[in-house]
């Protein structure tokens, strides 16, 4: 009475990668996809988003800079060198 050994795993299904894959690709056949025009402009939104908030942590850096160099260590301004 021998039982292979994949039989006695109970709950492990069968059919494996070629499975997975046909049953992702049912998934994603019910996904809903954005138009062109959605995705340009949900980018074109996130790149404005973006270079506003690097303009923001700029002006951040240079004032904290600022305070710190002038203010806490009394270092004069950098000036060219003659």
């Amino acid at each position: 009475m021998a039982t292979k050994a994949r039989d006695m795993t109970p709950g492990r299904p069968q059919g494996g990668v070629v499975r997975f894959a046909q049953e992702s690709w049912q998934e994603l056949s019910k996904v809903t996809w954005p138009r062109r025009e959605t995705v340009i402009r949900f980018t074109v939104l996130i790149l404005i988003i973006s270079a506003i908030i690097a303009v923001f942590i700029y002006g951040i850096d240079n004032i904290f800079t600022t305070v710190i160099t002038k203010g806490l260590l009394n270092a004069p301004s950098t000036t060219p060198a003659p």
